[in-house]
Protein backbone atom coordinates (compact mmCIF):
# COMPACT_ATOMS: atom_id res chain seq x y z
CA UNK A 1 0.00 0.00 0.00
CA UNK A 2 0.91 3.67 0.19
CA UNK A 3 1.51 6.31 -2.48
CA UNK A 4 3.49 5.35 -5.55
CA UNK A 5 5.65 7.75 -7.54
CA UNK A 6 4.20 7.60 -11.06
CA UNK A 7 7.39 9.11 -12.49
CA UNK A 8 9.15 5.84 -11.59
CA UNK A 9 6.43 3.94 -13.44
CA UNK A 10 6.46 5.93 -16.67
CA UNK A 11 3.18 7.46 -15.51
CA UNK A 12 1.17 4.20 -15.71
CA UNK A 13 -1.66 4.72 -13.28
CA UNK A 14 -2.98 1.17 -13.79
CA UNK A 15 0.33 -0.37 -12.75
CA UNK A 16 0.46 2.01 -9.80
CA UNK A 17 -3.01 0.88 -8.69
CA UNK A 18 -1.83 -2.75 -8.70
CA UNK A 19 1.19 -1.85 -6.55
CA UNK A 20 -1.08 0.01 -4.14
CA UNK A 21 -3.66 -2.78 -3.93
CA UNK A 22 -4.05 -5.02 -0.90
CA UNK A 23 -3.24 -8.32 -2.58
CA UNK A 24 -4.67 -10.42 0.24
CA UNK A 25 -8.02 -8.71 -0.24
CA UNK A 26 -7.82 -8.96 -4.04
CA UNK A 27 -6.90 -12.64 -3.89
CA UNK A 28 -9.81 -13.47 -1.58
CA UNK A 29 -12.25 -11.45 -3.67
CA UNK A 30 -11.26 -13.04 -6.97
CA UNK A 31 -11.00 -16.54 -5.48
CA UNK A 32 -14.58 -16.31 -4.23
CA UNK A 33 -15.92 -15.00 -7.56
CA UNK A 34 -13.86 -17.23 -9.91
CA UNK A 35 -14.37 -14.75 -12.80
CA UNK A 36 -14.17 -15.72 -16.46
CA UNK A 37 -11.44 -13.99 -18.50
CA UNK A 38 -13.94 -11.41 -19.75
CA UNK A 39 -15.28 -10.82 -16.24
CA UNK A 40 -11.71 -10.42 -14.95
CA UNK A 41 -10.96 -7.90 -17.70
CA UNK A 42 -14.12 -5.96 -16.88
CA UNK A 43 -13.27 -5.97 -13.16
CA UNK A 44 -9.81 -4.55 -13.88
CA UNK A 45 -11.30 -1.89 -16.14
CA UNK A 46 -13.80 -0.86 -13.46
CA UNK A 47 -11.13 -0.77 -10.73
CA UNK A 48 -8.48 0.88 -12.97
CA UNK A 49 -6.11 -2.06 -12.51
CA UNK A 50 -3.65 -3.46 -15.04
CA UNK A 51 -4.97 -6.99 -15.79
CA UNK A 52 -1.52 -8.30 -16.76
CA UNK A 53 0.23 -7.04 -13.64
CA UNK A 54 -2.64 -8.14 -11.40
CA UNK A 55 -2.51 -11.62 -12.97
CA UNK A 56 1.21 -11.82 -12.15
CA UNK A 57 0.48 -10.88 -8.52
CA UNK A 58 -2.14 -13.64 -8.29
CA UNK A 59 0.11 -16.40 -9.68
CA UNK A 60 1.86 -17.33 -6.37
CA UNK A 61 -1.47 -18.10 -4.70
CA UNK A 62 -2.83 -20.10 -7.66
CA UNK A 63 -2.78 -23.86 -8.08
CA UNK A 64 -3.53 -23.72 -11.82
CA UNK A 65 -2.01 -21.17 -14.18
CA UNK A 66 -3.18 -20.86 -17.79
CA UNK A 67 -1.10 -18.94 -20.31
CA UNK A 68 -0.22 -18.79 -24.02
CA UNK A 69 2.53 -21.09 -25.29
CA UNK A 70 5.08 -18.25 -25.17
CA UNK A 71 5.00 -18.12 -21.37
CA UNK A 72 6.39 -21.64 -21.20
CA UNK A 73 8.40 -22.10 -24.38
CA UNK A 74 10.22 -18.75 -24.48
CA UNK A 75 13.28 -19.31 -22.23
CA UNK A 76 13.33 -15.87 -20.58
CA UNK A 77 9.58 -15.73 -20.02
CA UNK A 78 9.57 -19.30 -18.66
CA UNK A 79 12.16 -18.37 -16.06
CA UNK A 80 10.00 -15.43 -15.02
CA UNK A 81 6.91 -17.65 -14.86
CA UNK A 82 8.67 -20.15 -12.59
CA UNK A 83 9.81 -17.25 -10.39
CA UNK A 84 6.24 -15.89 -10.12
CA UNK A 85 4.97 -19.38 -9.27
CA UNK A 86 7.77 -19.96 -6.77
CA UNK A 87 8.52 -23.46 -8.10
CA UNK A 88 11.03 -25.26 -10.27
CA UNK A 89 10.18 -27.36 -13.33
CA UNK A 90 10.27 -30.57 -11.29
CA UNK A 91 7.12 -29.39 -9.49
CA UNK A 92 5.21 -28.44 -12.65
CA UNK A 93 2.50 -30.61 -14.18
CA UNK A 94 2.23 -29.25 -17.72
CA UNK A 95 -1.00 -29.48 -19.72
CA UNK A 96 -0.71 -28.53 -23.41
CA UNK A 97 -4.08 -27.77 -24.97
CA UNK A 98 -4.64 -27.69 -28.75
CA UNK A 99 -1.41 -29.64 -28.83
CA UNK A 100 -1.57 -30.28 -32.58
CA UNK A 101 -0.43 -26.64 -33.02
CA UNK A 102 2.68 -26.98 -30.86
CA UNK A 103 5.26 -28.46 -33.30
CA UNK A 104 4.84 -25.74 -35.92
CA UNK A 105 4.66 -23.06 -33.21
CA UNK A 106 8.05 -24.23 -31.92
CA UNK A 107 9.54 -24.23 -35.42
CA UNK A 108 8.31 -20.71 -36.09
CA UNK A 109 9.51 -19.29 -32.78
CA UNK A 110 13.01 -20.70 -33.25
CA UNK A 111 13.29 -19.66 -36.90
CA UNK A 112 15.80 -16.82 -37.36
CA UNK A 113 14.70 -14.18 -39.85
CA UNK A 114 16.44 -11.24 -41.49
CA UNK A 115 13.63 -9.16 -43.02
CA UNK A 116 14.70 -6.66 -45.63
CA UNK A 117 12.72 -4.00 -43.77
CA UNK A 118 14.79 -4.60 -40.63
CA UNK A 119 18.00 -3.84 -42.52
CA UNK A 120 16.43 -0.66 -43.89
CA UNK A 121 15.25 0.38 -40.42
CA UNK A 122 18.77 -0.22 -39.11
CA UNK A 123 20.18 2.00 -41.85
CA UNK A 124 17.67 4.73 -40.95
CA UNK A 125 18.60 4.36 -37.28
CA UNK A 126 22.23 5.05 -38.16
CA UNK A 127 21.26 8.05 -40.26
CA UNK A 128 19.30 9.47 -37.32
CA UNK A 129 21.90 8.80 -34.61
CA UNK A 130 25.08 9.30 -36.62
CA UNK A 131 27.26 7.03 -38.71
CA UNK A 132 30.61 5.71 -37.46
CA UNK A 133 33.68 3.94 -38.81
CA UNK A 134 34.18 0.24 -38.16
CA UNK A 135 37.67 -0.91 -37.00
CA UNK A 136 39.96 -1.07 -40.06
CA UNK A 137 36.91 -1.32 -42.27
CA UNK A 138 34.03 0.48 -43.92
CA UNK A 139 31.55 2.78 -42.23
CA UNK A 140 28.62 1.16 -40.44
CA UNK A 141 26.19 2.59 -43.01
CA UNK A 142 28.30 1.15 -45.87
CA UNK A 143 28.18 -2.31 -44.30
CA UNK A 144 24.39 -2.15 -43.94
CA UNK A 145 24.05 -0.93 -47.52
CA UNK A 146 26.01 -3.98 -48.69
CA UNK A 147 23.85 -6.30 -46.58
CA UNK A 148 20.70 -4.73 -48.04
CA UNK A 149 21.97 -5.01 -51.62
CA UNK A 150 23.03 -8.64 -51.11
CA UNK A 151 19.63 -9.56 -49.69
CA UNK A 152 17.75 -7.78 -52.48
CA UNK A 153 19.84 -9.59 -55.10
CA UNK A 154 19.15 -13.01 -53.57
CA UNK A 155 15.42 -12.33 -53.33
CA UNK A 156 15.26 -11.08 -56.89
CA UNK A 157 17.33 -13.86 -58.47
CA UNK A 158 16.08 -16.88 -56.50
CA UNK A 159 12.43 -16.39 -55.49
CA UNK A 160 9.98 -16.89 -58.33
CA UNK A 161 6.91 -17.91 -56.27
CA UNK A 162 6.77 -18.15 -52.47
CA UNK A 163 10.32 -19.00 -51.44
CA UNK A 164 13.52 -20.73 -52.49
CA UNK A 165 16.37 -22.61 -50.84
CA UNK A 166 19.55 -20.55 -50.49
CA UNK A 167 22.76 -22.08 -51.84
CA UNK A 168 25.21 -22.93 -49.07
CA UNK A 169 27.10 -19.92 -47.68
CA UNK A 170 25.73 -17.67 -50.43
CA UNK A 171 25.04 -14.71 -48.12
CA UNK A 172 28.36 -14.92 -46.29
CA UNK A 173 30.32 -15.29 -49.54
CA UNK A 174 28.49 -12.35 -51.11
CA UNK A 175 29.21 -10.07 -48.16
CA UNK A 176 32.90 -11.03 -48.04
CA UNK A 177 33.29 -10.46 -51.78
CA UNK A 178 31.66 -7.03 -51.62
CA UNK A 179 33.59 -5.98 -48.49
CA UNK A 180 36.93 -7.47 -49.48
CA UNK A 181 37.55 -8.87 -46.02
CA UNK A 182 37.82 -12.17 -44.14
CA UNK A 183 35.16 -13.91 -42.08
CA UNK A 184 37.08 -12.94 -38.93
CA UNK A 185 37.06 -9.24 -39.90
CA UNK A 186 33.35 -9.43 -40.78
CA UNK A 187 32.60 -10.86 -37.32
CA UNK A 188 34.62 -8.04 -35.77
CA UNK A 189 32.65 -5.42 -37.70
CA UNK A 190 29.32 -7.04 -36.82
CA UNK A 191 30.43 -7.16 -33.18
CA UNK A 192 31.06 -3.41 -33.30
CA UNK A 193 27.57 -2.90 -34.76
CA UNK A 194 26.05 -5.03 -32.00
CA UNK A 195 27.89 -3.03 -29.31
CA UNK A 196 26.70 0.25 -30.82
CA UNK A 197 23.15 -1.11 -30.87
CA UNK A 198 23.35 -2.31 -27.27
CA UNK A 199 24.55 1.12 -26.16
CA UNK A 200 21.58 2.66 -27.97
CA UNK A 201 19.23 0.28 -26.20
CA UNK A 202 20.66 1.28 -22.83
CA UNK A 203 20.34 4.94 -23.72
CA UNK A 204 16.69 4.48 -24.66
CA UNK A 205 16.08 2.54 -21.47
CA UNK A 206 17.43 5.45 -19.46
CA UNK A 207 15.16 7.78 -21.45
CA UNK A 208 12.21 5.52 -20.49
CA UNK A 209 11.64 4.55 -24.10
CA UNK A 210 11.26 1.14 -25.69
CA UNK A 211 14.84 -0.28 -25.51
CA UNK A 212 14.98 -1.39 -29.13
CA UNK A 213 17.71 -1.06 -31.71
CA UNK A 214 17.37 -2.31 -35.27
CA UNK A 215 21.13 -2.17 -35.69
CA UNK A 216 21.53 -4.47 -32.69
CA UNK A 217 18.96 -6.95 -34.04
CA UNK A 218 20.47 -7.09 -37.54
CA UNK A 219 24.02 -7.47 -36.21
CA UNK A 220 23.12 -10.36 -33.89
CA UNK A 221 21.20 -12.10 -36.67
CA UNK A 222 24.17 -11.88 -39.03
CA UNK A 223 26.58 -13.05 -36.32
CA UNK A 224 24.47 -16.17 -35.67
CA UNK A 225 23.78 -16.86 -39.37
CA UNK A 226 26.80 -19.13 -40.14
CA UNK A 227 25.90 -21.47 -37.26
CA UNK A 228 22.31 -22.01 -38.43
CA UNK A 229 22.90 -24.81 -40.90
CA UNK A 230 21.71 -28.32 -41.70
CA UNK A 231 20.44 -30.59 -40.36
CA UNK A 232 18.58 -28.39 -37.92
CA UNK A 233 17.88 -25.44 -40.23
CA UNK A 234 17.02 -24.79 -43.86
CA UNK A 235 18.05 -21.40 -45.21
CA UNK A 236 15.47 -19.87 -47.53
CA UNK A 237 14.71 -16.61 -49.28
CA UNK A 238 11.05 -15.71 -49.06
CA UNK A 239 8.75 -12.95 -50.27
CA UNK A 240 5.70 -13.98 -48.26
CA UNK A 241 4.45 -12.74 -45.86
CA UNK A 242 7.43 -10.35 -46.05
CA UNK A 243 10.67 -10.22 -48.00
CA UNK A 244 13.33 -11.88 -45.86
CA UNK A 245 16.14 -14.38 -45.59
CA UNK A 246 15.32 -17.06 -43.04
CA UNK A 247 17.00 -19.92 -41.26
CA UNK A 248 13.86 -22.06 -40.91
CA UNK A 249 14.03 -24.29 -37.83
CA UNK A 250 13.29 -27.90 -38.80
CA UNK A 251 13.80 -29.66 -35.47
CA UNK A 252 10.90 -29.00 -33.07
CA UNK A 253 12.37 -31.40 -30.49
CA UNK A 254 15.07 -28.93 -29.39
CA UNK A 255 12.74 -26.13 -28.17
CA UNK A 256 10.44 -28.87 -26.77
CA UNK A 257 13.10 -30.03 -24.28
CA UNK A 258 11.63 -28.04 -21.33
CA UNK A 259 8.64 -30.40 -21.49
CA UNK A 260 10.89 -33.26 -20.39
CA UNK A 261 12.08 -31.25 -17.36
CA UNK A 262 8.57 -31.08 -15.89
CA UNK A 263 7.20 -33.51 -13.32
CA UNK A 264 4.73 -34.71 -15.94
CA UNK A 265 3.02 -33.44 -19.06
CA UNK A 266 -0.34 -34.12 -20.71
CA UNK A 267 -0.98 -33.16 -24.34
CA UNK A 268 -4.56 -32.76 -25.53
CA UNK A 269 -6.26 -32.22 -28.87
CA UNK A 270 -9.23 -33.59 -30.71
CA UNK A 271 -7.02 -33.88 -33.81
CA UNK A 272 -3.75 -35.16 -32.35
CA UNK A 273 -3.90 -38.56 -34.06
CA UNK A 274 -1.69 -40.14 -35.20
CA UNK A 275 -0.06 -39.61 -31.84
CA UNK A 276 3.22 -41.24 -32.88
CA UNK A 277 3.80 -38.35 -35.30
CA UNK A 278 3.41 -35.84 -32.46
CA UNK A 279 5.62 -37.88 -30.13
CA UNK A 280 8.37 -38.30 -32.73
CA UNK A 281 8.30 -34.66 -33.84
CA UNK A 282 8.73 -33.34 -30.29
CA UNK A 283 11.19 -36.06 -29.24
CA UNK A 284 9.08 -37.14 -26.27
CA UNK A 285 10.49 -40.67 -26.38
CA UNK A 286 9.20 -44.21 -26.82
CA UNK A 287 8.08 -44.41 -23.19
CA UNK A 288 5.43 -41.76 -23.79
CA UNK A 289 2.00 -43.18 -23.00
CA UNK A 290 -0.53 -42.55 -25.75
CA UNK A 291 -4.30 -42.66 -25.36
CA UNK A 292 -6.97 -42.33 -28.04
CA UNK A 293 -10.42 -41.70 -26.61
CA UNK A 294 -13.46 -42.53 -28.79
CA UNK A 295 -15.68 -39.60 -29.65
CA UNK A 296 -18.70 -39.19 -27.37
CA UNK A 297 -20.67 -37.49 -30.15
CA UNK A 298 -23.50 -39.71 -31.49
CA UNK A 299 -22.48 -40.91 -35.00
CA UNK A 300 -26.00 -40.24 -36.26
CA UNK A 301 -25.60 -36.51 -35.53
CA UNK A 302 -23.16 -35.90 -38.37
CA UNK A 303 -23.39 -37.00 -41.98
CA UNK A 304 -20.31 -37.09 -44.21
CA UNK A 305 -20.68 -36.61 -47.96
CA UNK A 306 -18.28 -36.00 -50.83
CA UNK A 307 -18.45 -35.05 -54.49
CA UNK A 308 -16.86 -37.84 -56.60
CA UNK A 309 -16.91 -35.71 -59.76
CA UNK A 310 -14.95 -32.66 -58.64
CA UNK A 311 -11.19 -32.14 -58.48
CA UNK A 312 -9.30 -29.26 -56.90
CA UNK A 313 -5.80 -30.40 -57.83
CA UNK A 314 -3.68 -27.35 -58.58
CA UNK A 315 -2.46 -28.76 -61.89
CA UNK A 316 -6.00 -29.51 -63.10
CA UNK A 317 -7.34 -26.10 -62.09
CA UNK A 318 -4.46 -24.37 -63.88
CA UNK A 319 -5.00 -26.43 -67.06
CA UNK A 320 -8.81 -26.14 -67.24
CA UNK A 321 -10.31 -22.63 -67.66
CA UNK A 322 -13.73 -23.99 -66.62
CA UNK A 323 -12.47 -25.44 -63.33
CA UNK A 324 -13.01 -22.31 -61.21
CA UNK A 325 -16.52 -21.52 -62.58
CA UNK A 326 -17.42 -25.19 -62.06
CA UNK A 327 -16.39 -25.03 -58.39
CA UNK A 328 -18.29 -21.75 -57.98
CA UNK A 329 -21.45 -23.27 -59.49
CA UNK A 330 -21.15 -26.33 -57.28
CA UNK A 331 -20.75 -24.30 -54.07
CA UNK A 332 -23.71 -22.08 -55.05
CA UNK A 333 -25.84 -25.15 -55.71
CA UNK A 334 -24.95 -26.68 -52.35
CA UNK A 335 -25.82 -23.50 -50.48
CA UNK A 336 -29.21 -23.41 -52.20
CA UNK A 337 -29.89 -26.92 -50.87
CA UNK A 338 -28.72 -26.35 -47.28
CA UNK A 339 -31.39 -24.54 -45.21
CA UNK A 340 -29.03 -23.87 -42.30
CA UNK A 341 -26.07 -21.70 -41.32
CA UNK A 342 -23.20 -22.96 -43.46
CA UNK A 343 -19.42 -22.41 -43.54
CA UNK A 344 -17.43 -22.97 -46.73
CA UNK A 345 -13.69 -23.49 -46.25
CA UNK A 346 -11.22 -23.25 -49.13
CA UNK A 347 -7.63 -24.53 -49.21
CA UNK A 348 -6.29 -20.99 -49.80
CA UNK A 349 -7.35 -17.35 -49.93
CA UNK A 350 -6.34 -17.29 -53.59
CA UNK A 351 -8.79 -20.03 -54.58
CA UNK A 352 -11.53 -18.53 -52.41
CA UNK A 353 -11.15 -15.18 -54.14
CA UNK A 354 -11.25 -16.73 -57.62
CA UNK A 355 -14.34 -18.81 -56.81
CA UNK A 356 -16.04 -15.81 -55.22
CA UNK A 357 -15.58 -13.66 -58.33
CA UNK A 358 -16.57 -16.52 -60.65
CA UNK A 359 -20.21 -16.13 -59.60
CA UNK A 360 -20.46 -17.15 -55.96
CA UNK A 361 -20.74 -13.50 -54.87
CA UNK A 362 -24.10 -13.25 -56.66
CA UNK A 363 -25.68 -16.23 -54.91
CA UNK A 364 -24.86 -15.80 -51.21
CA UNK A 365 -26.67 -13.55 -48.69
CA UNK A 366 -25.57 -9.95 -48.29
CA UNK A 367 -24.87 -10.70 -44.62
CA UNK A 368 -22.22 -13.33 -45.41
CA UNK A 369 -18.94 -13.24 -43.47
CA UNK A 370 -15.81 -13.39 -45.63
CA UNK A 371 -12.46 -14.06 -43.98
CA UNK A 372 -9.42 -12.13 -45.20
CA UNK A 373 -5.77 -12.06 -44.07
CA UNK A 374 -5.92 -8.25 -44.19
CA UNK A 375 -8.75 -8.01 -41.67
CA UNK A 376 -7.76 -7.53 -38.04
CA UNK A 377 -8.72 -10.19 -35.55
CA UNK A 378 -10.89 -7.69 -33.67
CA UNK A 379 -12.88 -6.82 -36.82
CA UNK A 380 -13.24 -10.49 -37.69
CA UNK A 381 -14.52 -11.34 -34.21
CA UNK A 382 -17.07 -8.49 -34.37
CA UNK A 383 -18.34 -9.76 -37.70
CA UNK A 384 -18.63 -13.31 -36.36
CA UNK A 385 -20.51 -12.07 -33.28
CA UNK A 386 -22.96 -10.28 -35.55
CA UNK A 387 -23.38 -13.49 -37.55
CA UNK A 388 -24.08 -15.48 -34.39
CA UNK A 389 -26.66 -12.99 -33.17
CA UNK A 390 -28.43 -12.79 -36.53
CA UNK A 391 -31.84 -14.35 -37.05
CA UNK A 392 -31.46 -15.01 -40.79
CA UNK A 393 -29.68 -17.94 -42.34
CA UNK A 394 -26.01 -17.08 -42.90
CA UNK A 395 -22.93 -18.12 -44.84
CA UNK A 396 -19.28 -17.93 -43.81
CA UNK A 397 -16.42 -18.10 -46.31
CA UNK A 398 -13.01 -18.93 -44.87
CA UNK A 399 -9.88 -21.02 -45.34
CA UNK A 400 -8.97 -24.39 -43.87
CA UNK A 401 -6.43 -23.86 -41.11
CA UNK A 402 -7.44 -20.19 -40.77
CA UNK A 403 -8.73 -18.20 -37.83
CA UNK A 404 -12.36 -19.25 -38.28
CA UNK A 405 -11.70 -22.90 -39.15
CA UNK A 406 -9.55 -23.50 -36.05
CA UNK A 407 -10.23 -20.75 -33.55
CA UNK A 408 -14.00 -20.48 -33.05
CA UNK A 409 -16.93 -22.52 -31.80
CA UNK A 410 -20.40 -22.46 -33.35
CA UNK A 411 -22.70 -24.54 -31.13
CA UNK A 412 -26.34 -25.37 -31.81
CA UNK A 413 -27.85 -23.72 -34.85
CA UNK A 414 -25.02 -21.18 -35.19
CA UNK A 415 -23.43 -23.61 -37.69
CA UNK A 416 -24.99 -26.83 -39.01
CA UNK A 417 -23.19 -27.47 -42.29
CA UNK A 418 -19.56 -27.32 -43.35
CA UNK A 419 -18.37 -27.48 -46.96
CA UNK A 420 -14.68 -28.17 -47.51
CA UNK A 421 -13.56 -27.19 -51.01
CA UNK A 422 -10.68 -29.49 -51.86
CA UNK A 423 -8.20 -31.42 -49.74
CA UNK A 424 -6.25 -28.69 -47.86
CA UNK A 425 -2.74 -30.01 -48.41
CA UNK A 426 -0.13 -27.47 -47.33
CA UNK A 427 1.31 -25.40 -50.16
CA UNK A 428 4.44 -27.16 -51.52
CA UNK A 429 6.96 -24.46 -50.63
CA UNK A 430 10.73 -24.74 -50.28
CA UNK A 431 10.24 -24.66 -46.51
CA UNK A 432 7.79 -27.58 -46.66
CA UNK A 433 10.09 -29.62 -48.91
CA UNK A 434 13.04 -29.05 -46.57
CA UNK A 435 10.91 -30.20 -43.63
CA UNK A 436 9.81 -33.29 -45.58
CA UNK A 437 13.43 -34.25 -46.26
CA UNK A 438 14.38 -33.65 -42.61
CA UNK A 439 11.55 -35.84 -41.28
CA UNK A 440 12.20 -38.47 -43.94
CA UNK A 441 15.77 -38.78 -42.68
CA UNK A 442 14.60 -38.95 -39.07
CA UNK A 443 11.44 -41.09 -39.33
CA UNK A 444 11.08 -42.30 -42.91
CA UNK A 445 7.59 -40.73 -42.98
CA UNK A 446 8.27 -37.25 -44.32
CA UNK A 447 5.37 -37.03 -46.80
CA UNK A 448 2.87 -38.34 -44.27
CA UNK A 449 4.04 -36.00 -41.52
CA UNK A 450 4.33 -32.83 -43.62
CA UNK A 451 1.45 -33.16 -46.12
CA UNK A 452 -1.11 -35.85 -45.32
CA UNK A 453 -1.46 -35.34 -41.58
CA UNK A 454 -1.73 -31.51 -41.74
CA UNK A 455 -4.48 -31.87 -44.40
CA UNK A 456 -6.29 -34.42 -42.24
CA UNK A 457 -6.13 -32.20 -39.17
CA UNK A 458 -7.25 -29.11 -41.09
CA UNK A 459 -10.39 -30.92 -42.27
CA UNK A 460 -11.13 -32.30 -38.80
CA UNK A 461 -10.70 -28.87 -37.24
CA UNK A 462 -13.00 -27.22 -39.80
CA UNK A 463 -15.75 -29.80 -39.34
CA UNK A 464 -15.33 -29.62 -35.58
CA UNK A 465 -16.51 -25.99 -35.55
CA UNK A 466 -20.15 -27.16 -35.76
CA UNK A 467 -20.02 -30.22 -33.46
CA UNK A 468 -19.34 -28.81 -30.01
CA UNK A 469 -21.61 -30.99 -27.87
CA UNK A 470 -23.46 -34.28 -28.03
CA UNK A 471 -26.62 -32.36 -28.98
CA UNK A 472 -25.20 -30.64 -32.10
CA UNK A 473 -25.96 -31.95 -35.57
CA UNK A 474 -24.57 -31.20 -38.99
CA UNK A 475 -23.66 -32.23 -42.52
CA UNK A 476 -20.04 -32.14 -43.69
CA UNK A 477 -19.34 -32.12 -47.44
CA UNK A 478 -15.92 -32.51 -49.07
CA UNK A 479 -15.83 -31.22 -52.63
CA UNK A 480 -13.06 -33.45 -53.94
CA UNK A 481 -13.01 -36.96 -55.39
CA UNK A 482 -9.99 -37.80 -53.18
CA UNK A 483 -12.06 -37.70 -49.96
CA UNK A 484 -12.31 -41.54 -49.64
CA UNK A 485 -8.55 -41.61 -48.97
CA UNK A 486 -9.45 -40.02 -45.61
CA UNK A 487 -12.45 -42.29 -44.89
CA UNK A 488 -11.09 -43.15 -41.43
CA UNK A 489 -11.89 -39.62 -40.23
CA UNK A 490 -15.20 -39.48 -42.14
CA UNK A 491 -17.25 -42.42 -40.77
CA UNK A 492 -19.97 -43.50 -43.16
CA UNK A 493 -18.67 -41.28 -45.99
CA UNK A 494 -21.02 -41.38 -49.00
CA UNK A 495 -21.17 -39.82 -52.47
CA UNK A 496 -23.32 -36.70 -52.31
CA UNK A 497 -26.23 -37.63 -54.59
CA UNK A 498 -29.40 -35.57 -54.17
CA UNK A 499 -28.33 -33.09 -51.50
CA UNK A 500 -31.70 -31.35 -51.26
CA UNK A 501 -33.41 -34.64 -50.39
CA UNK A 502 -30.63 -35.57 -47.96
CA UNK A 503 -30.88 -32.18 -46.26
CA UNK A 504 -34.68 -32.46 -45.91
CA UNK A 505 -34.33 -35.89 -44.33
CA UNK A 506 -31.53 -34.79 -42.01
CA UNK A 507 -32.74 -31.37 -40.87
CA UNK A 508 -36.51 -31.82 -41.15
CA UNK A 509 -38.58 -28.73 -41.87
CA UNK A 510 -36.44 -25.58 -42.00
CA UNK A 511 -37.05 -22.26 -43.70
CA UNK A 512 -34.89 -21.78 -46.79
CA UNK A 513 -32.90 -18.54 -47.15
CA UNK A 514 -34.78 -16.59 -44.52
CA UNK A 515 -33.75 -12.93 -44.39
CA UNK A 516 -31.80 -11.60 -47.39
CA UNK A 517 -32.40 -13.81 -50.44
CA UNK A 518 -29.48 -14.95 -52.57
CA UNK A 519 -28.41 -12.39 -55.11
CA UNK A 520 -30.16 -9.49 -53.36
CA UNK A 521 -26.83 -7.68 -53.10
CA UNK A 522 -23.20 -8.66 -52.94
CA UNK A 523 -21.94 -9.32 -49.40
CA UNK A 524 -19.86 -6.51 -48.03
CA UNK A 525 -16.28 -7.46 -47.23
CA UNK A 526 -15.13 -6.97 -43.65
CA UNK A 527 -13.77 -3.53 -42.85
CA UNK A 528 -10.17 -3.33 -43.99
CA UNK A 529 -10.58 -6.10 -46.56
CA UNK A 530 -9.46 -5.23 -50.06
CA UNK A 531 -9.18 -8.78 -51.37
CA UNK A 532 -12.81 -9.42 -52.28
CA UNK A 533 -14.40 -6.24 -53.61
CA UNK A 534 -17.71 -6.51 -55.44
CA UNK A 535 -17.16 -7.13 -59.14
Amino acid sequence: GGPVDLVDLDGCVYYARVLQADMEVETDRLASKQPTPREFEEYCRTENLCPYELSKKLVPSSRIVTAPYAFFFHPHVRRSLYAWMGVGPERVDLVVDEAHNLPEYLRETTTVSLPLTSVRYARAELAERGDFQLPDGPSASRLLDIVSAAEEELLQSLVHEDDAILPQNVLEDGLLTALGGTSHRLDTWLGSLATWGENLREERRRERKLPRSWVHTVALTLLSWPQLDEPGYAKVATKSPRAALEAYALDASLPAQPILECHTSVHLSGTLAPTDEYRDTLGLGERTRRLSVPSHFPPSHIKYLYDPTLSTRFEEIRADPRAIPRISDRVSSLLQSLPVNTAVFFPSFDLMEKVYHAGLELTIPSTSVIESPRVSTADLWRSIDAHKQGTSRGVILGVSGGRIAEGLDFPGQELEAVVIVGIPYPRPTARREALRRFLDARTGRGWEYTMEIPARRAMQQAIGRMIRSEHDRGIAIVLDHRAPAFADIFPGLEPMGNLAATARAFYGRRARWSGSPPGSSAPQPLRGDSSLPPS
